[in-house]
């Protein structure tokens, strides 16, 4: 089953709402780990939908061993991000708004590695030296976070 790709076979390319999740993994440093994404070539957090009927933690679960092969020890949820600004349009045409569960992992297990499907590649990056572009909710849950660290 892949809800995405099911409900797009039905709707096409219309806008909808995506409800997933946002993962702010920190090593010791304090550094944040970011993907460079295949769909839009920007730098982004881990993250993604939840499919039909998940809950969220298990949706965080399973990105993260989907796009970085690390399992999360310990999640705390940070906030919940949606509204207007989150709407995005992708090379391909899809268009959608994100009601996103932003996550913050201290503790975690694993040596990240890019899965090559949803992201090229994964470094740590200090909040103070983020790259650019990011995504409408990567920026503004990397804000949150600077902002209570």
């Amino acid at each position: 089953m892949n809800y995405v790709r099911d409900l797009r076979a039905l709707i096409g390319h219309a806008p909808v709402n995506w409800v997933g999740v946002c993962a702010l993994v920190l090593n010791a440093a304090g550094e944040v780990l970011l993907q460079r994404r295949t769909d839009t070539g920007w730098w982004g957090t881990l993250g993604g939908i939840a499919e039909l009927g998940e809950a969220l933690e298990d949706t965080l679960r399973r990105e993260l061993w989907e796009e970085a092969k690390l399992t999360p020890l310990k999640a705390d949820f940070l906030t919940v991000i949606s509204g207007p600004q989150t709407y995005q349009k992708l090379p391909g045409g899809d268009e959608f708004y994100q009601v996103v569960a932003v996550y913050v992992v201290r503790e975690w297990e694993g040596v990240p590695v890019p899965d090559g499907e949803e992201g090229t590649e994964l470094h740590f990056f200090g909040l103070d030296h983020l790259p650019s572009p990011l995504g409408p909710v990567d920026g503004e849950a990397l804000e949150l976070l600077q902002g209570g660290m």
